[in-house]
């Protein structure tokens, strides 16, 4: 058995989480649809749509509500009548406890999740700066080039930005033909 990544949640989280350690009995209660659950948060790419969303303007179960509720296993449990209210309550907290591995901290403020069947708000986070969330991922090649450009708009005058970006878009695109790729 591979041994789990260090910002992997799991059922243990809960367990040593003070908050979360409340939330213990509803992964007893449908053991496969938190194992399937985690699995998901756990996914390195769902992680990048986790922190996607925040950097985004959006709570970070935006990036992922798409793929919890069409899971079927848990889909099924968010359906159940009145347990499906303290179901939500713990994707929220799985969320947040993934949220922290990842380097953000709750604000506690809450955020519309738009286009959810089973979800209207949720918890919205900020980096935290003892430990940046930039750090915690692989940047993607586009979150690399967005910050890039966000670095190059804060240099110098508007004259020298302006002549920096022609210069970084001609080397950029001969670059890119040079490989036989497309700019």
């Amino acid at each position: 058995m591979v041994a789990p990544a260090p910002r992997d949640i799991s059922a243990d989280d809960f367990a040593r989480d003070p908050h979360a350690a409340k939330y213990r009995g509803e992964l007893g209660r449908h053991p496969e649809a938190y194992r399937r659950l985690f699995a998901l948060l756990n996914d390195r790419a769902n992680e990048q749509r986790l922190v996607d969303a925040e950097m985004h303007g959006l709570p970070a179960l935006c990036g992922v509500v798409r793929f919890i509720e069409t899971d079927p296993k848990i889909r099924m449990v968010l359906a159940v009548g009145p347990s499906s209210f303290r179901t939500r309550q713990t994707v929220g907290v799985a969320v947040k406890l993934k949220m922290a591995k990842l380097g953000w901290r709750a604000t506690g403020r809450k955020g519309a999740v738009k286009g959810s069947a089973h979800f209207t708000k949720a918890e919205r986070y900020v980096a935290d700066a003892a430990m940046p969330a930039t750090a915690s991922l692989p940047a993607s090649p586009s979150s690399r080039a967005l910050a890039a450009l966000d670095a190059v708009s804060a240099i110098g005058d508007v004259d020298e930005r302006e002549q920096t970006s022609r210069k970084l878009f001609k080397a950029l695109a001969a670059t890119r033909r040079s490989e036989g790729r497309p700019f």
